[in-house]
């Protein structure tokens, strides 16, 4: 049972490190192909979790795109208290063929997934190594007995 479980979070600490460096080069692709420029936060606007349990304060963004056109969109990450203030300049990444994609360049934006998962899979990771380390425990002793 202990073999078992110590190489099932072993393939998951694997599977979510793994994820993590996708993760990683998926976002810098992202990044670099992005047009940046400065945008206005023009309201904040509560949103509930996915949980339902608790609510942030998302910011909403208003910026001139490079063919002149006025987009205003609502940033997905968002805190409590509020991480902006109305009337906030911030540094908005978005796609030149879609620029309502945009997205607040920050690190958090960056950095979230793929810190999450390395998280993740260092868990993983600790406890493969755990319950291998004790399978093998357990086979030395039974085999002295």
């Amino acid at each position: 049972m202990f073999l078992f479980m110590g190489l099932c979070f072993g393939l998951s600490s694997f599977a979510l490190l793994g994820g993590a460096v996708w993760t990683y080069f998926s976002q810098q692709r992202k990044v670099e192909s992005q047009v940046t420029t400065v945008g206005t936060v023009i309201e904040l606007v509560s949103r509930v979790t996915a949980s339902g349990r608790a609510s942030m304060l998302c910011p909403v963004v208003e910026f001139t795109a490079s063919s002149g056109e006025r987009i205003k969109f609502t940033s997905e990450f968002g805190s409590l208290p509020a991480g902006h203030k109305i009337g906030q300049s911030v540094t908005v990444g978005y796609d030149s063929v879609e620029p309502q994609k945009a997205e607040i360049d920050s690190t958090t934006t960056r950095w979230l997934v793929p810190v999450i998962y390395v998280f993740m899979g260092l868990i993983a990771c600790g406890l493969s190594v755990s319950f291998l380390a004790f399978y093998g425990l357990l086979g030395s002793s039974s085999f002295t007995n």
